[in-house]
């Protein structure tokens, strides 16, 4: 566990001063030579290009820093702009090259009112939590924050939008200002969008090349679990009924309204993907049914919490609780949420029609073309969520 994790501004007269820090005890690498430093290396360069937001590392006498700036706009406005974990010696800083520009961003969205100075010791707390996430849930904690869901709303519906002109409606949808720069590296390093500069344009231009689902599959191990007698017929039978019951509703519901239903799941089943416990619960009923007994010492928790976070998922349609003729409970795989990235085809079509009734700057309609061109599966590596600056 990192030693701790302070937040610091540019102040004009004083240099870097630290606005927030946890635990409050923290002393090293808070004092005014070291500040100084970190920033200094931050900041080499003049323009808003070559200070853009980034991490970095540091290694000191006693101890080691692990660095996010927030870039020259943040460090302009006298808000905070630089975050850094304090970490021993036996460390190695770009463990949290992925988890530090999260909880960072998180910092910098709360600036103008302050409210990161509350939510500190919470990010500090989701550290080491988040270096121990999977790649799926590191795609799902995109879907789950509200700003990032809000911009993916907007790219999945228009292919490419300016990045001033983002800034407005997630402003106007989402009720927070943000820095655009900040906000979507983290999905440039996902492989979701790409950035680039169209002659003529005031901002930069944002570019969607993977769109970004949280979908209900059918279980497959379930369904052979369960067809392959595994499982009592008492408990088979009302199962394949209620999950093909559901599944015929939740396919209706894609149909009759896609993007209200794929947002209000991305929004509901994100809760439950990033949740340590029922994210082990689901892990294991990925791989077959359990009877309901066996899951305390497989999970290694109390009783009661695993049968209350069996409850939150089958209230969720995540799971289904059935008893056989003996008493037996067993619990399944109602549906199986999983994270799904789609080369955005249909931005093609779209595109050429913006282009063709000028809806957008032509410029802009052939650079996205172009990179829809460069980002097919035929052409493109595959997703890859941990992957590092």
């Amino acid at each position: 566990m990192p030693e701790g994790l302070a937040v610091l501004k540019w102040d004009n007269e004083l240099g870097p001063v630290v606005t927030t820090k946890t635990p409050k005890k923290l002393t090293r690498g808070l004092d005014p030579t070291t500040a100084m430093r970190v920033y200094g290396i931050a900041t080499m360069g003049e323009t808003e290009e070559s200070q853009r937001p980034g991490f970095t590392s540091l290694v000191l006498d006693e101890f080691k820093l692990a660095v996010y700036y927030g870039g020259l706009n943040n460090h302009l406005k006298g808000h905070p702009s630089m975050v850094f974990l304090v970490l021993d010696q036996g460390e190695d800083p770009d463990v949290y090259k992925d988890a530090l520009p999260e909880i960072a961003t998180q910092v910098f969205l709360h600036a103008e009112d302050e409210e990161y100075i509350g939510m500190l010791p919470g990010l500090y707390k989701q550290i080491v939590r988040y270096t121990q996430m999977t790649p799926e849930q590191r795609q799902v904690s995109i879907l789950n924050d509200p700003i990032r869901r809000g911009i993916l709303r907007i790219l999945m519906r228009n292919g490419t939008v300016e990045s001033s002109i983002l800034e407005q409606t997630i402003f106007e949808e989402v009720g927070r200002e943000i820095d655009a720069d900040i906000v979507l590296r983290p999905l440039v390093k996902a492989g979701i969008i790409a950035t680039g500069w169209v002659e003529g344009l005031s901002s930069e231009v944002i570019y969607l090349t993977r769109a970004l689902f949280l979908l209900r599959n059918v279980s497959i191990n379930t369904v052979r679990a369960v067809k392959s007698g595994e499982i009592p017929g008492e408990v088979a039978g009302p199962f394949l009924d209620e999950t093909k019951d559901f599944h015929r509703n939740y396919s209706a519901d894609l149909r009759a309204d896609l993007h209200k239903t794929i947002w209000r799941e991305a929004e509901e089943l994100s809760q439950y993907l990033l949740d340590v416990d029922s994210y082990e619960i689901l892990q294991i009923l990925r791989e077959g049914p359990r009877v309901t007994s066996e899951l305390p010492s497989m999970l290694d928790l109390p009783e009661a919490k695993v049968k209350k976070k069996i409850k939150e998922l089958e209230k969720a349609d995540i799971t289904v609780r059935l008893k056989d003729d003996a008493g037996n409970e067993h619990v399944l795989l109602k549906s199986n949420p999983k994270v799904a990235t789609v080369y955005p085809e249909w931005l093609i079509q779209s595109t050429v029609e913006s282009y063709t009734e000028e809806d957008i700057p032509s410029r802009q309609a052939i650079h996205y073309l172009e990179v829809l061109k460069h980002s097919h599966p035929s052409m493109a590596s595959t997703l890859d969520v941990g992957e590092s600056d």
